[in-house]
């Protein structure tokens, strides 16, 4: 027995791979703040499917897959690099005097495109492009059936 688990252990081990995450075109996660806000995430592929996670304070909770037009997919790539999503900061967690808020609302988006990967946070005093990034992604991803009117 103890043979056997010393030649076990000294086999080396297979490690599960996942999905490259070049695959992910766009993901955008809503967390809840203080009270109820919406508290979902959702993933859309570079194959035009939608892979939505309700959580709280949403119309519907759980898994839902779907897919969304390629025009929808290709709009919402535009409205990064419009935004200048690349040259954004990465983190909007303080004001101008370097004060930050509890119990916010916060928001996370990112982008895979091209090779270049970029995450933002928004938690306090974004910039109006990417508050309307964020706004977009929700409608043109089809999650407003999911989450209900923000």
């Amino acid at each position: 027995m103890i043979i056997i688990l010393l030649v076990v252990l000294g086999c080396p081990v297979a490690i599960a791979q996942t999905k490259p995450p070049s695959q992910v075109v766009i993901t955008i996660k809503r967390e809840t703040a203080l009270g109820c806000t919406p508290d979902y995430s959702a993933e859309i592929y570079a194959d035009r499917t939608v892979v939505y996670h309700g959580e709280a304070c949403v119309k519907i909770t759980g898994e839902k897959r779907y897919k969304i037009s390629l025009d929808r997919v290709a709009q919402l790539v535009k409205a990064f690099e419009q935004a200048n999503y690349f040259s954004l900061k990465d983190t909007y967690e303080f004001d101008d005097r370097g004060m930050s808020m509890t119990d916010g609302a916060r928001t996370t988006t990112s982008i895979s495109l091209n090779g270049k990967y970029k995450k933002v946070v928004d938690y306090q005093d974004p910039p109006k492009q990417l508050v309307a990034l964020e706004d977009l992604i929700d409608k043109l991803a089809g999650l407003y059936e999911y989450i209900g009117p923000l």
